[in-house]
């Protein structure tokens, strides 16, 4: 693997700058991405020396766009979903003179989870299907099968518990994702009085490993 590697940090465009040139979708309620473990710090001090430093980091990450709920909803089937996401994470923490070098022993090392109650799976619904009347451009942005979901909503093919339930099921059966989306999954089958005594079982059980391995 290379690793998942001296990756330069950028500075991140404000909300309101983003926001202004269409680039980005708030959603009501976030999602909060966290990871852990171990990485090698790389500082440039600017004067030819460079700093490396052995370190445990820990990273908090608030999700409150659609765009990069996307993001992390694409890693929901890679292989590599962990470095994916890791790297993702880590371009947020530091100024550019600042790199990481996670090598592959470090990765197995890392926990890297996305979670978010069952509210802001509702919100996230709710801004795609308040998408009506945006650019359709800015639709581009998006992955074509959310998009789809977009469209489907907005025209009235789809309705909201549908789609609620189809990103429920698929992040639910994603290692990085945490409980939010079985509880949501749980929540729509509930609501449709559909048995849920087996998949609340399941989720009894995902917890109770979970505590276990704590």
């Amino acid at each position: 693997m290379s690793r998942a590697d001296e990756t330069t940090a950028q500075p991140a465009e404000t909300p309101d700058e983003a926001q202004s040139i269409g680039e980005t979708t708030p959603l009501p309620r976030r999602f909060l991405a966290t990871a852990s473990g171990p990485v090698t710090r790389i500082t440039d001090h600017g004067d030819e020396t460079t700093e490396r430093v052995r370190a445990e980091i820990s990273i908090e990450h608030s999700i409150e766009t659609l765009e990069e709920f996307t993001t992390f909803w694409n890693f929901r089937d890679l292989r590599s979903w962990k470095q994916a996401a890791l790297e993702s994470l880590l371009e947020k923490q530091e100024p550019d003179a600042v790199t990481y070098a996670v090598n592959e022993d470090d990765l197995e090392e890392w926990d890297v989870t996305v979670d978010g109650r069952v509210e802001a799976f509702a919100g996230l619904i709710e801004t795609m299907a308040d998408y009506t009347g945006r650019d359709p451009a800015c639709r581009d942005v998006v992955p074509h099968r959310i998009a789809a979901r977009i469209n489907g909503l907005t025209d009235g093919r789809r309705s909201t518990d549908d789609v609620l339930e189809e990103f429920a099921d698929e992040l639910s059966r994603a290692e990085l994702w945490e409980p939010g989306a079985h509880l949501t999954l749980l929540n729509v089958k509930h609501a449709h009085h559909e048995d849920i005594e087996q998949l609340a079982a399941s989720l009894a059980r995902t917890l109770s490993d979970d505590g276990g391995a704590e």
